[in-house]
């Protein structure tokens, strides 16, 4: 509704009430607004060049850029004057996490000069796209009090920004960042990291200084240095260290930054799965007659897959890191337990890294059947990507018969393998190996218990004989083993409590039997005591304690 006089002088009032939002998508269809605005503006003065001043409200305000930046729906309020082409402005925007009050001049002639102050909360919600596509995850808010004052074209921006209690995850490097907390401070074309500082999930900090470049279209060119203390890193699965180091990135962060530096490594755990599934197979999953959009849409992930023949890696984080660790890089499982050390360096794009370097031998053995071994030679290396290859070998001399063990492969699923001097087939070098003897003169109990140790060296289901037993029996632990003469035991165990445990021993081969009882009293204090089937008896009291 438009009330009063226009003629040589202008006093007009115009009320607008709840218009539809949506109208503006007639002229501008890719804006998807949405919400009610109601108005009161005055025009006065000189036709030629009006006072205007308005009193607006947005109710439910929304675009598709909010909503692509994943937040809801607010109010907008606004008021202000044009006069003499200087557009005066006090706003304010509440609502769906986000707190924003903005107040200056924009000159609307020339160019258009600007001189705005803004202050308030976004929730980082709102960088929600640009980061997943870097593969980030930003939770919390960004608290801001900036200044933007020069010409449109090249504004000039000042201020500080800051955030605490944030929680940054780079989701391919399965790394989260706790407690984020931090200060920017903007001075004109650059934002300054005054303060950055943050606790990774597995333990340790990281903190972070340097600058970012923020003049528009300069691509956010960053210089920042990032010093890691004692951080813990773990892929969940094979891998799992502590950490410290002096990083930087460089680069627009926009085009692709390169993380780079020396990261120090005081000791690494790579752990062999006990077990590896025997019947998992790849699922091969087609959809059938698709829509087209959906097909057009798979065509565009395909061709942009990183470390495809067809893929682009454009784009995302690269690395140029070098990877120092003189030793306590521990490798155990399935019966080894060796450490190295060495260093690597990885290279490329994150989302596919390519590693070179390795780690030698400082010390090791591996345990088969109670049969001690010693590492003489072994490394690890990366010949491409994150998954070290194992090539270790332990050597041992049985009857003139020189028997190298050699775990070589993928961590994730080595093989071992068994050769020896004079040539002996693999059966033979374990059964000489383990027993001390022929394949042709093993008892039974020993053939099975040989079989066993094959399943657990090649790291197979838990579905062994002794496995099956042990459970049929409801006992703890069974073992079956032999002295130093060639003679089977058999050892059979059960905890009756938390600190009883006893134990049934067998020899197999002389009929003679003993019980061991084992009472832990505490703070390394142990009673044992021993009876054997021909009246012999025995006890003591041990202490231990780790260092």
């Amino acid at each position: 509704m438009v009330t009063g006089a226009a003629g040589s002088k202008l006093d007009l009032t115009a009320k607008i009430t709840a218009l539809p939002a949506s109208l503006a998508n007639t002229f501008s269809p890719g804006l998807d607004a949405a919400g009610t605005i109601s108005a009161n503006v005055t025009v006065k003065g000189d036709p030629a060049a009006p006072t205007v001043a308005f009193d607006t409200t947005w109710q439910g305000a929304a675009i598709s850029q909010t909503r692509s930046a994943g937040l809801t729906a607010f109010t907008v309020t606004a008021k202000g004057q044009l006069a003499r082409n200087v557009l005066s402005i006090d706003a304010n925007a509440r609502g769906g996490g986000l707190s924003l009050n903005a107040a200056g001049t924009v000159g609307i002639t020339g160019n258009r000069a600007l001189n705005i102050k803004v202050n308030g909360e976004l929730p980082f919600a709102a960088l929600g796209a640009k980061l997943a596509a870097q593969g980030l995850d930003l939770k919390g808010n960004a608290r801001f009090d900036i200044a933007v004052t020069g010409a449109a074209a090249s504004p000039s921006i000042s201020g500080r920004i800051s955030t605490s209690g944030a929680t940054l995850t780079a989701i391919r490097q399965n790394l989260t960042i706790k407690n984020l907390a931090a200060t920017v401070e903007l001075t004109g074309k650059q934002a300054r990291i005054a303060s950055l500082t943050g606790a990774l999930s597995g333990g340790g900090t990281v903190s972070a200084s340097g600058t970012i470049g923020i003049a528009p279209e300069s691509g956010f060119p960053a210089d920042i240095k990032i010093t890691l203390k004692n951080a813990v890193y773990t892929d969940a699965k094979v891998v799992a260290a502590k950490l410290s180091g002096d990083l930087t990135v460089t680069g627009s962060l926009v085009r692709g930054p390169t993380l780079g530096g020396t990261i120090r490594i005081p000791r690494a755990d790579i752990t062999i799965p006990q077990k590896l599934p025997g019947t998992l197979a790849q699922i091969d999953i087609k959809h059938r007659h698709p829509p087209r959009d959906v097909a057009v849409q798979a065509a565009k992930i395909k061709e942009n897959r990183p470390g495809t023949k067809t893929g682009k890696d454009t784009g995302g984080l690269q690395l140029d890191l070098t990877i120092i660790a003189p030793r306590q890089i521990f490798v155990r499982g399935r019966g080894l337990d060796a450490e190295l050390g060495g260093k690597i360096i990885l290279t490329g794009p994150s989302s596919a890294p390519s590693a070179t370097g390795g780690f030698k031998m400082q010390r090791g053995r591996l345990s088969i059947i109670g049969r001690r071994l010693d590492f003489t030679d072994g490394e690890i290396s990366f010949g491409g990507n994150l998954t070290p290859a194992l090539n270790l070998v332990a050597t041992s001399t049985v009857e003139a018969t020189t028997i190298n063990v050699i775990v070589a492969g993928l961590a994730n699923n080595p093989q071992v393998t068994f050769t020896s001097s004079p040539s002996l087939p693999q059966d033979e070098v374990m059964a000489l190996l383990i027993f001390g003897r022929n394949s042709a003169d093993l008892s039974p109990v020993q053939i099975a218990q040989l079989a066993d140790a094959v399943s657990t060296l090649a790291g197979g289901q838990s579905n062994s004989l002794f496995n099956k037993l042990r459970q049929g029996l409801g006992v703890d632990d069974l073992d079956v083993g032999t002295d130093e003469n060639g003679k089977s035991n058999v050892s059979v165990g059960k905890y009756l409590n938390k600190r009883t445990y006893l134990q049934l021993q067998q020899n197999v081969d002389d009929n003679t039997s003993s019980a061991i009882i084992n009472l832990d009293i505490g703070k390394g204090v142990k009673l044992k005591g021993e009876a054997g089937s021909d009246g012999s008896t025995a006890g003591g009291v041990f202490f231990e304690k780790e260092y």
